[in-house]
């Protein structure tokens, strides 16, 4: 009877310990997220949420957000959602899921984005540091709708990007990234323009892409509070696309100077290539002439290659130039993170 009533006893403060342990812990969390909002209110941001609630004993720790509207005047990136939940084992603190549930807002200085997914999550390893640098990182979403204010309405029917810092080159800002979207419809507004070229269909069947990406800095805590790391090297080891008959692959190298200007080259192949040419004269890259001239070169090209529907170019960056083979593109794109 005495060794019942002791081990009921050591139940009954362990179960009181880790009660302990959960509430003490569900406040500091509350406490810190709201240092966090009073710290970015004070650098001049708007930083506003209208409810904060941690739930989830005695195993989580599940802190829901409602009314959440961040804004950073530096860098002119905004982000407002409804609702929003961060999710953690009570055990595991630095590993979390978000989740993004219904309607949410993004703003970069130069566009203005609306999402809806059915389901979207990111599961997030967090270095246990105060700097709490990114370890690993995946980011999903079931079927979605995306509208632009520049370019309309897209949807997709799911997609992944996953990030993982490169074994052994953590601290040189090395990650590895991979990702995924299948079933993406550009919108209407696009495909209306492109409704006179043979091949494509309704949606992009499936793009996939894996690259060992060097940033200028580890993806931590500043990457929200003051700016995006900016990439630095490129190595992209493989990047396939589908889209009807049009089939593209590539791989290659760049580098990218402060100014977000890419200086390497891609190794193309593109099966029934022609179609790019027509996208690009439907969408106002090329003008009909240009596009006519890049069709009588790219032929060329092809023909040499033994099989005139397969291209084997080079997409060459220099000089903030673009070059598809020995045919200017035009300006090389700004590859800085908003």
């Amino acid at each position: 009877m005495r060794k019942l009533t002791v081990l009921m006893l050591l139940a009954v403060l362990a179960a009181l310990g880790w009660g302990l342990f959960w509430l003490v812990g569900a406040t500091a969390m509350e406490k810190a997220l709201a240092h966090w909002f009073d710290e970015r209110r004070a650098e001049g941001w708007r930083a506003e949420v209208a409810a904060l609630d941690t739930r989830g004993f005695p195993s989580r720790f599940d802190t829901t957000f409602e009314g959440l509207d961040l804004s950073d005047p530096d860098t002119g990136v905004a982000w407002s959602a409804p609702l929003f939940q961060l999710l953690s084992l009570s055990y595991k603190p630095n590993h979390l899921i978000a989740v993004f549930p219904g309607l949410q807002r993004f703003k970069t200085p130069d566009a203005a984005y609306e999402i809806e997914a059915e389901a979207m999550r990111a599961s997030l390893i967090l270095a246990p540091s105060l700097s709490l640098e990114t370890v690993s990182s995946t980011i999903e979403t079931g079927p979605a709708r995306l509208v632009s204010s520049n370019d309309g309405t897209a949807t997709l029917e799911r997609a992944q990007l996953s990030m993982r810092q490169t074994p052994g080159e953590a601290d040189k800002g090395v990650n590895d990234l991979y990702l995924t979207a299948v079933g993406v419809d550009p919108g209407s507004a696009l495909l209306d323009r492109l409704d006179g070229v043979a091949g494509l269909g309704a949606v992009i069947d499936e793009v996939t892409l894996s690259a060992r990406v060097r940033f200028d800095r580890p993806w931590d805590r500043r990457a929200i509070e003051v700016a995006r790391p900016q990439p630095r090297d490129v190595m992209l080891e493989a990047f396939t696309a589908r889209w009807g008959k049009l089939r593209l692959t590539g791989s290659g190298t760049l580098e990218i100077d402060a100014d977000g200007e890419p200086q390497g080259e891609i190794a193309l192949e593109a099966v029934n290539w022609r179609e790019m040419v027509e996208i690009a004269e439907a969408t106002g890259v090329l003008s009909e002439g240009e596009a006519r001239r890049y069709l009588q070169g790219l032929t060329l090209v092809a023909a040499l290659s033994g099989d005139p529907d397969t291209l084997d170019v080079t997409l060459r960056f220099e000089r903030g130039l673009a070059f598809l083979g020995p045919l200017p593109l035009g300006a090389a794109p700004d590859l800085r993170l908003p």
